[in-house]
């Protein structure tokens, strides 16, 4: 069984379009019901599939988020909290990379932002353990697409080929919901393509476009969200 230890949780942003929701917290701070928050839910999720090591790459009220999670969440996971000054100016795919050396094959990456059911992860686990050797980014192939989606297509071989929001929405499979798990070369090739839009400057990037420009390069596959 090849067990997942830690979890990567891009969390820097301000969320500005909720306007005044996000005033004094972090977008994965918002209540969804009395108890919980989207970064509550995505915790208790990340629990049950044994994930012990969480890392959190903060921004926008940093000190909110470590206070918040040292009061509910201390006792269930170890915290590493990157903290990014640059969460303002630059878009996430400098989050990113500011994890890429604690990225490693036993790592999963989650946008902050995402609800899912928990058994969505479990397909992903079960496809990890089964082939051992692949990467994957959890797709919604289910549900219709719009021109907002963050789209991918595949190829004959049922690799991904493309993830960007301008894909044609007849010729893409679905939506990227926001979980990645790259291992090898693979995740290599991305750290790489990561550092080097950062050191040239391609700072308005997503992560998803640090991806995207090396698809050609790399084998990653889709995993069903099954509806």
């Amino acid at each position: 069984m090849f067990l997942m230890k830690r979890a990567l949780i891009l969390a820097a942003g301000k969320g500005q379009r909720l306007g005044e929701l996000t005033a004094t917290k972090p977008k994965c701070l918002l209540q969804l019901t009395h108890e919980n928050t989207v970064l509550d839910l995505l915790l208790d999720t990340i629990a049950k599939v044994k994930i012990k090591e969480i890392i959190i790459i903060s921004g926008f009220a940093n000190e909110y988020l470590k206070d918040y999670l040292s009061k509910k969440w201390a006792s269930k996971f170890v915290f590493k909290i990157i903290n990014n000054p640059k969460y303002s100016e630059y878009n996430n795919i400098y989050s990113a990379y500011l994890a890429k050396d604690l990225w490693d094959d036993k790592t999963i990456l989650f946008n902050s932002d995402i609800v899912f059911d928990p058994e969505i992860l479990n397909l992903l686990i079960t496809k990890i353990e089964d082939k051992g050797t692949q990467s994957y980014l959890v797709i919604d192939d289910h549900e219709k697409l719009t021109e907002e989606d963050m789209k991918v297509t595949l190829n004959e071989k049922g690799v991904i080929t493309r993830i960007h929001k301008s894909l044609d929405i007849n010729t893409s499979l679905g939506e990227y919901i926001g979980i990645t798990y790259l291992r090898g070369e693979t995740r290599l090739k991305f750290l790489d393509s990561l550092e080097s839009n950062v050191k040239k400057g391609n700072l308005d990037l997503y992560y998803e476009d640090a991806l995207d420009q090396i698809a050609s390069q790399i084998s990653v596959f889709p995993c069903s969200t099954n509806g």
